[in-house]
């Protein structure tokens, strides 16, 4: 998954995990495009990315987006809508 500057790799295993990153190191290469070493982050179990959260167990929202939702006002008029 690609947005903006950010580029998420997502694998079951460790080894199909960097066979990925390669792929898309060269893809870039070509394009001329490179990232940044600092910014690389390698391998987590869990990573929040675009306000979701994406464990082993599946795609959930962060708490912080839910607690918005929760905290928004039941329209009181139509024009609230």
């Amino acid at each position: 998954m690609i947005y903006l500057d950010n580029i998420l790799i997502y694998s079951n295993n460790i080894s199909a995990y960097y066979h990925y990153v390669k792929k898309v190191l060269r893809h870039l290469c070509k394009a001329n495009i490179y990232a940044k070493a600092k910014k690389y982050k390698s391998y987590f179990k869990s990573v929040e990315y675009l306000e979701y959260i994406f464990p082993p167990s599946g795609l959930t929202m962060s708490n912080n987006k839910v607690k918005i939702i929760q905290d928004w006002l039941e329209p009181n008029k139509i024009k609230d809508t």
